[in-house]
């Protein structure tokens, strides 16, 4: 059997093993490209602990992960061991869902809310050591992560007054970064689940195995509430006040991020009701990640369908035809 270019055997332990340690290893010793692993790894547990069931995959990821330890504590060398065990737990938490015939609000929140919870834990107890207030440390961290951007930036064939605006506004960066750092953390996170529960649905289809209430994704719509809360903290961020403004700025980013997943649910819905081929719409979505611009019509068209239903608009246009 093989799943995405991956011949995929059974019962083969060592197979899976060798799978998972070499995704930790590339997000160990791979220097920026090995962000892109380490995003995967939810995706490795959620789809063998379905498919091959749940102590195999375990035994798989716990004993790499148990050897990175070890390395790391007898050769001083830093390991993401931490992220990796949260990313590993995440995909556990979503096949235990899938497998539960859970929501997919509840498939996507629960593993969100693990990864979200070792930020939060990482920060305070960091804070805690260094006798020194998480919120420094975020700014720091957003500091640091801006000025690696700006380092990896200038080392590509881009204009130097480009890398200098960049540089010379870089304080500006930190202030509106760290401003909505509790929503950037919530929106990744949940973006990374999404992903992971995206692609895991599709290997098991590979698989001929049902991925319960994941094959409706298409059909998902935020609850109707959130439409009011939305408008609540666009209007108090009126309110000339740091605290509120950072509180309600945020909320606000969080439900536009909610807005903008509905919106490309009802894109899926749309590509399967018309049929589209799957390479015009692997190409959509990579104009999307090229042209991030793109993601405001599709967010939006995820907030006016309260009103318009643009699903049962699609519906009414296939069965005239």
């Amino acid at each position: 059997m093989e799943i995405f270019g991956i011949r995929i055997i059974h019962n083969s332990f060592l197979r899976i093993l060798l799978i998972i340690s070499f995704f930790l290893l590339a997000a160990t010793f791979i220097p920026v490209f090995g962000l892109f692993f380490l995003i995967f790894i939810p995706l490795l547990t959620f789809f063998y602990s379905t498919f091959v069931g749940k102590i195999k995959t375990a035994a798989a990821f716990f004993i790499p992960v148990m050897l990175l330890i070890l390395l790391s504590r007898l050769s001083q060398f830093n390991t993401p061991y931490l992220v990796m065990l949260t990313m590993g737990m995440a995909g556990f938490i979503i096949s235990a869902e899938t497998e539960k015939g859970s929501s997919i609000e509840k498939t996507i929140i629960y593993p969100s809310l693990i990864v979200i919870g070792a930020i939060c834990i990482y920060f305070i107890y960091s804070g805690f050591e260094l006798s020194v207030n998480p919120w420094s440390l975020v700014q720091q961290f957003v500091s640091q992560t801006i000025e690696q951007n700006i380092s990896i930036y200038s080392q590509l064939p881009l204009d130097k007054e480009d890398i200098n605006l960049l540089k010379d506004n870089k304080q500006i960066f930190v202030g509106v970064f760290t401003g909505i750092f509790p929503a950037l953390a919530v929106i990744l996170s949940i973006a990374v689940v999404w992903i992971n529960v995206l692609t895991g649905r599709e290997m098991l289809r590979r698989t001929a195995m049902p991925a319960s209430k994941l094959d409706r994704l298409c059909q998902w719509k935020a609850p109707d509430f959130i439409i009011w809360i939305f408008i609540i903290a666009g209007g108090l961020l009126l309110i000339p006040d740091e605290h509120i403004r950072f509180f309600n700025l945020n909320l606000l980013l969080i439900i536009c991020f909610i807005y903008l997943l509905q919106g490309f649910a009802i894109t899926s819905f749309f590509f399967q009701s018309k049929s589209i081929p799957l390479i015009f719409r692997y190409l959509f979505y990579f104009l999307i990640a090229a042209q991030q611009f793109l993601m405001i019509p599709i967010a939006a068209v995820g907030l006016f369908d309260i009103w318009v239903d643009f699903r049962k608009f699609f519906r009414k246009n296939q069965a005239s035809i």
